[in-house]
C-alpha cells in the first residue's frame, strides 16, 4: 500500500537523491586519480645566454705591428687613468677560465701579480675573445692585467685593470713553438681583439719585452668618463 508524496516531500527526495549521486561520482573520481601515476616531470628548456659572446665588429683586413685601432690616443679611446674614480674593491672582479693560460699562475711564488683580477668593464670583450680563440683551437695567454705598481707608467690603464697584454702563439698554424708568438699569430690576435669589442687595440712591439697585443676599455660607468 503506497501513499502519495506531497509536492514538498517529492522535492526534498529529489534533492537528496541528487546529492547522493554527486557524492558517489566524486568518490569515484578520487579513487581514479589516486590510482593514476603522477605526471612525468617536464624538463626545462635551455636558458638563454646571459651575454652574446659573438664578435661585435668586423675583422680588419690587416693589422700591422706598431699600429692601433682606432686612430686615437689610448686616453682618448679608453679614457685616462684616474685615482679618484677607481676603487679596486668596487671595480675589480676575479676571472677564472681553464681554457686560458695565465702568466701569474706560472710565475712562481716570488711574484705577487694576479692576472685574474680585471676591471668589470673588460670582462665581456675578454670573454668574447676567449671564445674566438677556443673556436680556433688556440689558447689565449694573458701576460698582464691589473698591476697597481711596478713596471708600468703612472698613466697605464693596467693600474685600473682596464688593460690586458695578450698573446696567442698557436693562431699561426705554422708556428712550431707554443710558447713564443710569431708576428703572424699576433696580427691575427689583434684582429680578433678588435672584433671582440675592446675600445683600443695596439700591436705592441716593445724593446724591453716580447711583442704582444695591448687592449683596453672605457670605464663601465659613462659618468666616469673624462
Amino acid at each position: 500500500m503506497s501513499f502519495p508524496l506531497s509536492r514538498a516531500e517529492a522535492r526534498r527526495f529529489a534533492l537528496a537523491a541528487a546529492a547522493l549521486l554527486a557524492l558517489v561520482i566524486l568518490q569515484g573520481c578520487g579513487r581514479q586519480a589516486a590510482d593514476e601515476p603522477p605526471p612525468e616531470p617536464v624538463e626545462p628548456g635551455p636558458s638563454a645566454p646571459v651575454d652574446d659572446l659573438s664578435p661585435v665588429r668586423d675583422f680588419p683586413e690587416k693589422f700591422p705591428r706598431r699600429t692601433h685601432l682606432p686612430d686615437l690616443r689610448e686616453a682618448e679611446a679608453s679614457g685616462a687613468v684616474s685615482n679618484s674614480m677607481f676603487s679596486a674593491g668596487r671595480d675589480l672582479v676575479y676571472v677564472e677560465d681553464d681554457r686560458v693560460w695565465w702568466e701569474s699562475d706560472n710565475d712562481g711564488e716570488e711574484d705577487d701579480e694576479c692576472d685574474h683580477s680585471m676591471n668589470k668593464a673588460i670582462v665581456l670583450p675578454f670573454r668574447r675573445l676567449v671564445e674566438m680563440c677556443v673556436a680556433s683551437n688556440a689558447t689565449l695567454r694573458v701576460q698582464e692585467c691589473y698591476r697597481p705598481s711596478g713596471i708600468h707608467s703612472t698613466l697605464s690603464l693596467h693600474k685600473e685593470g682596464r688593460a690586458l697584454d695578450l698573446t696567442c702563439p698557436m693562431l699561426d698554424p705554422d708556428n712550431p713553438n707554443p710558447e713564443k708568438p710569431t708576428l703572424k699569430s699576433l696580427e691575427i690576435l689583434a684582429k680578433m681583439t678588435w672584433a671582440a669589442g675592446f675600445d683600443w687595440v695596439y700591436f705592441e712591439v716593445p724593446r724591453s719585452s716580447g711583442p704582444h697585443i695591448h687592449a683596453s676599455v672605457r670605464r663601465a660607468d659613462p659618468v666616469g668618463m673624462e
